[in-house]
């Protein structure tokens, strides 16, 4: 099971995608989520929107999952300076819609990604 603390020593040999994917595949089938979530990832490895994402995802699975949410998630260094849009979008209609329908968890920490962001098939 990859733990979202594993994260970004997965990256060191795989991109970011594939392993926060990983980690959320290994998430959906856990019988222990909160201990999939419960430690802080390693910092200095990923880039701060890479940091950002793990917090607002741990949080979000959190409370989707009613387990107790992690406090490291609350901790200012996850949250954005600048806002981060969905394919980095310049879009005006589309970074509105963005905002409207991203998980309040993304929105504390100006990462707008849309409602699926979570979304694995």
């Amino acid at each position: 099971m990859v733990k979202i603390k594993d994260i970004p020593d997965i990256t060191e040999k795989y991109d970011f995608t594939f392993a926060f994917c990983t980690f959320l595949d290994s998430f959906k089938r856990s019988e222990n989520k909160s201990e999939l979530i419960a430690e802080q990832p390693e910092t200095g490895l990923l880039n701060p929107m890479e940091y950002c994402m793990l917090a607002c995802a741990a949080h979000k699975l959190a409370n989707d999952n009613d387990i107790e949410t992690p406090v490291w998630v609350y901790d200012e260094k996850y949250v954005l300076k600048t806002p981060v849009y969905a394919l980095d979008t310049k879009n005006e209609e589309y970074r509105a819609f963005l905002e409207q329908t991203s998980p309040e968890e993304y929105k504390q920490r100006k990462l707008f990604y849309g409602a699926s962001v979570l979304m694995r098939v």
